[in-house]
């Protein structure tokens, strides 16, 4: 377990945890940690092609030799870890079963009495089986060393689309990209 390191307060002395930037007594800024001493030099990272992928609606994947960085939306933050505290990459692509919940819409259209109600009942349990018949969701998880594990929703494609060509192309980028770096990435065809 990583011991946590403790800063003074300049201006009331009480210790506090480095992760801090102000004091939680007085709101003074705290000084930085003290860095720890040098262990061993690590050999040179690999060289990695910085490399920007395109996921779609407005979500991005990014790598260079030190980071990877996902954008989940357009304007929100991008998240990002370094390549150094990533233990390994799991790739996963599933069906869109959330859209068999419209054939809820098909059973209770069951018992209606109103024909055209029936109707529309049956098209949503139709459009509900398509749905999970023809979309993907893939999603990215990123183990870290001190075992935190990542959630990143990369989206949803069509198959055979253009959406989903650049899903592929990023899962091989980044199982290429993992492999330079000593990472194991596992998935489909990983």
């Amino acid at each position: 377990m990583p011991a946590e390191v403790l800063v003074m307060c300049s201006a009331c002395g009480r210790p506090q945890t480095a992760a801090r930037r102000r004091c939680a007594f007085c709101n003074a800024v705290l000084p930085e940690a003290p860095l720890p001493p040098q262990g061993p030099v690590s050999p040179p990272p690999s060289r990695i092609a910085p490399l920007a992928l395109d996921l779609g609606n407005g979500r991005g994947l990014s790598m260079d030799a030190e980071r990877l960085t996902f954008l989940g939306r357009v304007g929100g933050p991008p998240l990002d870890v370094a390549w150094t505290r990533v233990r390994r990459l799991e790739w996963h692509t599933r069906p869109y079963v959330e859209a068999l919940g419209l054939l809820a819409f098909a059973l209770l259209g069951l018992w209606t009495p109103a024909q055209a109600l029936r109707v529309m009942a049956f098209a949503a349990g139709v459009v509900g089986l398509l749905l999970a018949v023809l979309y993907r969701h893939q999603g990215l998880t990123v183990e870290l060393e001190d075992g935190a594990r990542l959630q990143w929703p990369l989206g949803m494609a069509l198959r055979g689309s253009a959406r989903e060509a650049r899903l592929e192309a990023a899962r091989v980028a980044l199982r290429e990209a993992g492999r330079a770096r000593g990472v194991p990435v596992s998935g489909p065809d990983a």
